[in-house]
C-alpha cells in the first residue's frame, strides 16, 4: 500500500499545497517515501496527527486493506452500487479531524488536507492533486467537503429528489439528494438539527470530479466515519 495522503499546511504568497516528494521537488508522487518538508504540493499522508508546525512527517502506513464496503449495517444504510467506488476502497487510507472529533477512511488514490489556516484537517477530498491559493476558499478540484455548523445548517433552495433517515457513525442523520444535483449527509451532533451542532458532508455537479462517482465514494466514507470525545 502507498503512503497515506494528506495535504500539509503552508502559508506563502498565494498559499499552495504540494506533494511530499523530498526537498523541494514540485512533482506530486503518491508513492514517495521521503520525509515531508514544507513544499508547494500535497503531502501523501493520511494517518499523521495534524499539528500547527509547517513541517509534516509521514508516520506509519495503513495497517489493513479492508474489503470494499457495499451495503447496509456498517454505516446504518445501504451505499450506492458503483464498481469503480468499490475498486477504489480496496486500498484506502484514514484521516482524522481533531477539531471536530472524527476519523474516516477514503480512497488511497485520493487526496485530503492537513490543517491549513483556519481549515481543519480531513475536510477536503479530491481524486486529483490541487493547490490552495487561499485556505479560506475551497479549491475547484475538491469533490467532497465536510463542514461543521454550530447550529442550523439552513435551507437548501432546491426540490428534494430522495431523502431518508440514516445512522452515521452512531449518530442520527439524513441523506438527501436535490434536483440541482446536490447530494449530502447531515449528521446531527446535538439534541436537534435546529439546535446543532451539525456536520454537513456534501458533493454536487459543481464540485470537482465525477458527480455519480463522488456520491458513491461519499457513501463509503460515511460508512467508515467514527466520532470520538465530545462532539457537541
Amino acid at each position: 500500500m502507498s503512503r497515506p495522503r494528506l495535504l500539509p499546511p503552508i502559508l506563502v504568497i498565494g498559499l499552495l499545497l504540494t506533494a511530499c516528494a523530498g526537498g523541494t521537488d514540485a512533482s506530486p508522487s503518491p508513492t514517495d517515501e521521503s520525509t515531508a518538508v514544507p513544499t508547494l504540493e500535497p503531502t501523501p499522508s493520511a494517518t499523521e496527527e495534524p499539528t500547527a508546525e509547517p513541517t509534516v512527517e509521514p508516520t506509519e502506513e495503513a495497517t489493513a486493506t479492508p474489503s470494499p464496503v457495499t451495503s447496509g449495517p456498517p454505516g446504518g444504510f445501504a451505499v450506492l452500487p458503483n464498481p469503480e467506488a468499490d475498486a477504489l476502497f480496496v486500498d484506502r487510507d484514514t484521516c482524522t479531524n481533531e477539531r471536530d472529533n472524527y476519523s474516516l477512511a477514503f480512497p488511497d488514490d485520493w487526496w485530503t488536507n492537513t490543517e491549513i489556516g483556519r481549515t481543519p484537517a480531513c475536510v477536503w477530498f479530491s481524486p486529483t492533486f490541487y493547490a490552495v491559493p487561499d485556505p479560506d476558499e475551497v479549491p475547484d478540484e475538491i469533490a467532497i467537503t465536510i463542514t461543521w455548523f454550530p447550529g442550523d445548517v439552513g435551507r437548501h433552495d432546491a426540490d428534494i429528489v430522495t431523502q431518508e433517515d440514516v445512522i452515521v457513525g452512531g449518530q442520527g442523520a439524513s441523506r438527501t439528494e436535490w434536483d440541482d444535483d446536490t447530494y449530502h449527509y447531515l449528521i446531527y451532533l446535538g439534541p436537534t438539527p435546529e439546535e446543532g451542532p451539525n456536520l454537513l458532508v456534501e458533493t454536487s455537479d459543481e464540485h470537482g470530479g465525477d458527480y455519480e462517482l463522488n456520491k458513491a465514494v461519499m457513501d463509503r466514507m460515511m460508512a467508515t466515519i467514527e466520532f470520538f470525545g465530545s462532539i457537541q
